[in-house]
This record gives structure tokens, sequence and C-alpha cells, in this order.
């Protein structure tokens, strides 16, 4: 997919196009009436570059049925352009932009139509500029119309439908717009790679696969440094914890290292640690078959960590950023870690394993006790780590965990509502810590009493031990591990969160830091 700006509009420029996003706004009571009866409203600038003849069509259309926000149709008309897709709001705020980009770039693919074209300008009364625009059209194009099951299923004998030509029409500066059509374009590619590498079937992407990624995500910036702890390297640092829920699988674990230094020179990190289960079986306390389907996307955290560097390190965002990857397969077999295990991590602390399937936060443990070495002003963990969290929240926000910073909570949660990777708060607190306090070791990996409630909490508290001494906040993105493909006009499989939330995170990083210091 191109995009092209195209800064003097006309009559002509509509010709070449296919298909032509026609916004109306609804109850605009300073406007005319269209039509003889309903209420007020007022069409996107472009409509006036239209023939005598679709204009009567368009306002006969909205005119003959009641007209509701939110709603979209495809109308063909006489002249040029061929088609338009009419978008009714009372007011379109970026959210609604973003979903209704999507469902126009999917409207048109799915058409087959090749030429399509939004103008810019018509959202600056929204208080959105035309370069804001620019970005949010690129991104939301690109991230609407990747769809992975095109990687595996046979290729019809026409061809893949494909959008090839998206116009951005505006009277502002060209230059200006093209920039922030390439920050759309970084963005969405970053999000869609780590969409490809979760959706990745389990038998294609063990943990060496993660790091290859984390590699080819290095080599194409020569600020990304990556090292890989192979199986032996981790023996040797005494991370125990990956090593344990590794044993099961003849693939051997990784631990990924990512360091991108935009920042000044010795200015401390963010450290970003992402859960990296390639496929998680459940390992002896073996899943339920139903709760197994979509464990290939157990790595979702750690695909999340390895893309958005790369989208930040594109970007030269100035900040330094540790990226943090424990990457294993946990199978059951006779080499698989038990129940009434006892595992002394990185760190020295002790893991006393009460279930093989609440493995995410035990390799978690080792890499946020690595993180704390390299002396980060924020520790930030992504896993998709329960189904509780599933429960609390649905599908719509991630967990938010932060112990005792009100400021730091806040702050994230704001960033997740300007990424569009949202965030709700839940608790975290000492009484929650107690709970995860082991009986013959320093933790447990399941509640000391076993107990069902609560279960976000007390695993996100479990992460809190390790990480005492640093900042520190964690993410269950277990909610938002896949897409809701109709409400978020997106195809089915993996999401992609994280990506924006952290890049976000990284262009908000000087006023997050303040949150830190109290200040």
């Amino acid at each position: 997919m191109k995009f092209h700006i195209d800064t003097k509009p006309t009559k002509q420029s509509l010709k070449r196009v296919d298909l032509l996003f026609l916004p109306v706004w609804l109850d605009v009571k300073e406007k005319p009436a269209i039509g003889k009866a309903g209420k007020p409203a007022m069409l996107g600038e472009m409509f006036a570059n239209f023939s005598v003849a679709d204009k009567r069509l368009i306002k006969n259309y909205l005119a003959s049925r009641t007209r509701k926000p939110g709603e979209s149709k495809l109308l063909r008309l006489n002249d040029a352009p061929a088609f338009v897709f009419i978008a009714l709001e009372t007011d379109f705020d970026e959210k609604k932009l973003a979903l209704l980009v999507r469902r126009f770039i999917r409207t048109a693919k799915q058409e087959g139509f090749k030429v399509v074209a939004i103008y810019a300008d018509d959202f600056e009364s929204q208080q959105i500029s035309a370069e804001r625009m620019c970005a949010l059209i690129s991104g939301n194009s690109l991230f609407a119309h990747y769809d992975f099951s095109e990687q595996f299923k046979q290729v019809p004998p026409e061809g893949w439908k494909r959008v090839e030509t998206v116009i951005l029409a505006t009277y502002h500066d060209a230059k200006k717009c093209a920039d922030m059509v390439k920050v759309g374009e970084i963005m969405a590619a970053s999000i869609n790679e780590c969409r490809t590498l979760a959706n990745y079937p389990p038998s294609d992407l063990k943990p060496e696969g993660m790091a290859e990624a984390a590699r080819t995500v290095a080599n194409e910036n020569k600020s990304i440094k990556v090292t890989i702890f192979d199986e032996k390297r981790l023996k040797q640092e005494g991370m125990n914890a990956i090593l344990a829920v590794g044993a099961g699988s003849v693939s051997p674990p990784r631990l990924v290292i990512m360091e991108y230094s935009g920042g000044k020179k010795g200015e401390h990190p963010i450290a970003l640690v992402g859960k990296g289960v390639t496929f998680d079986s459940g390992g002896l306390n073996l899943k339920p078959g139903d709760h197994m389907a979509d464990m290939h996307m157990d790595m979702s955290g750690g695909a999340a960590v390895i893309y958005a560097i790369s989208a930040i390190a594109k970007l030269k965002l100035p900040v330094n950023v540790l990226g943090l990857i424990p990457a294993v397969e946990n199978m059951p077999s006779g080499l698989s870690y038990r129940q009434g295990d006892i595992i002394k991590a990185y760190g020295g602390k002790t893991i006393e394993i009460g279930n093989t399937d609440a493995e995410g936060r035990v390799i978690l443990a080792d890499a946020i006790e690595y993180a704390k070495t390299k002396k980060p002003e924020l520790i930030v963990t992504i896993a998709t780590l329960t189904g509780a969290a599933v429960v609390a929240l649905g599908t719509r926000f991630s967990g938010l965990f932060v112990k005792g910073n009100k400021k730091l909570q806040d702050a994230l949660e704001e960033i997740g509502n300007n990424s569009g990777d949202l965030l709700w708060p839940l608790p975290l607190n000492e009484d929650f810590e107690k709970d995860v306090e082991g009986n013959l070791a320093d933790v447990t990996n399941t509640h000391k009493n076993n107990s069902r409630y609560g279960g976000a909490s007390s695993a996100a508290a479990f992460l809190s031990h390790f990480a005492k001494g640093a900042n520190f906040a964690h993410i269950d993105m277990a909610p938002r591990m896949t897409t809701n493909p109709e409400e978020e006009q997106l195809a089915k499989g993996a999401a992609g969160y994280g990506v924006r939330l952290f890049v976000e995170l990284a262009m908000q990083w000087s006023e997050v830091k303040k949150t830190l210091k109290n200040e």
C-alpha cells in the first residue's frame, strides 16, 4: 500500500479515485437541512467537487432514511468518484476516526477497490490537524489491511485483493504531511510485525524464533544491540526459573536482551520485560483443550517488547530502553518441572511451584532480577499472565498494577488512553504480596492458601516480590491478546497490543520520570 499526498485536490483528482471517504456531520444546527425533512447535516468539503447529479443523489439518500451516528454506507455514484463511503457522526474524534478509517479500508479491500482517497483537512474543526490526520490515516489503513491468514491460505486464482494507493488530499504543507504519514507507517508496520510473530503456529515458532526476531530487528537498526543467553549461559548465570519452565520441551529456552541507546550516555533506561512462552500446554498441570487453542500467542508480551523497541529506534526517540524476553515452551515430559519443586531464581529468591501452568510469572522472575542489575529508572512487565484479568476486565482493557505510586499509575493510564492500548488499574499492595509468600520457599507461584479469587492481583504481587527496590509497573495483557474483529475493524488473531503503549511511554518519558521522583 502506497500513500500519495495531493495538495491540489480538484474535480480532476476525483477521476482516478475508486472510493472516497465522505464524512457527514449530523445535528449541525447552523447548516441548512438536507432534503425536505430530517435533522440538519454537513458534508465533507470534497462534496463541493461532485457533479450536480451526484450531489442530489447523496442528499436524497440521506433525506430518505433515519440517520444514526456510527453508521456507514457504500454508495455508487454516476460520475467521479465511482463510489463514496458515507460515514455519519455527530462529532468525529480520533478514536471514532481510527475505527472509521479501518472500516473504510476493509470495505475497499473487500470490494476490490485499488485507489481510495480521504480529505485530511475535513477534521480541523474537531481540533485534529491535517498532519495528525495523515499519521492516523496511514497507520490505521495498514493496520486494517493486514490479514495473517493470507500467509497460509491458498492464493485465489485472481490473487489477493489489495488497496494499492491511499490518496491524502490536503492544502497543507506536503512535506510535513509526508513526515507524519511515515510515522503512521512505522507504527503500523511494527504492530503488524508483532501480530505476525504472535500469530505464527507453535510448530514454526520456538524460543530460538523469538531470538531470531530480535536479531532481525537489530540488523535493521544499528542503535539496537541484541544479546542471547542460550541454555548454557542461563545455567552459568543461575537463571534456574527460566530453565525449569523450559525443561519439559525439546526446544531449549532463551533469554533475549535488547538494548536501544537513543538517550544520553549513562542515562538509566526504561526496562521492558515481556513474557515469551511460545506455547503453553500448562506443563504437567495440562490445560483443557479449549483453553489451549490460542496458547501459541502466550508470547505476545515478548513480541510487544521486540517491536516496540523496533518502532522506538526507527522514530529515533531520545531514550534508552532495555528489553528482556524470557522465551520458553511449557510442555509436559519426563523432564518437566513439577508441583512441589523449589527453584532458586536469579538473585537468590526461592520459588515454590504450586502449579506448572502458572509459568509466566516464574520466567519473569529471572528477567526482572536481571533487569535490576542494569539500574533502570522503571521496570514494566507485560504478559498474557492470567485468565483472572480477562474475567475482571473483559476484552477491551489490559490490567495495570502499580504499588504505592498513584502519579505513575495515572500517567500510565493516560498513556494507554492516548495510544489506544487501554489500561485499567487493578489493586496491588502488601496484602496481595503476603498471599504469595511461600510455605517452604520465599514465594509460591500460586496463592499460598489455594484461593482462586483475585488471581490477577496475586500474580502481579508475585512479580512485585522480585521487583523490590525498583520502580515497577505490571501490565496483564491477557484480555487484549487477540482482536475483537468487528468492534475493532481488524482481522482475527493477535492484536499487537503493547507496541503503541510503549512507544507512547517513550515519547512521554520526560514527564513520566517526574512521577518516579515525586516532582
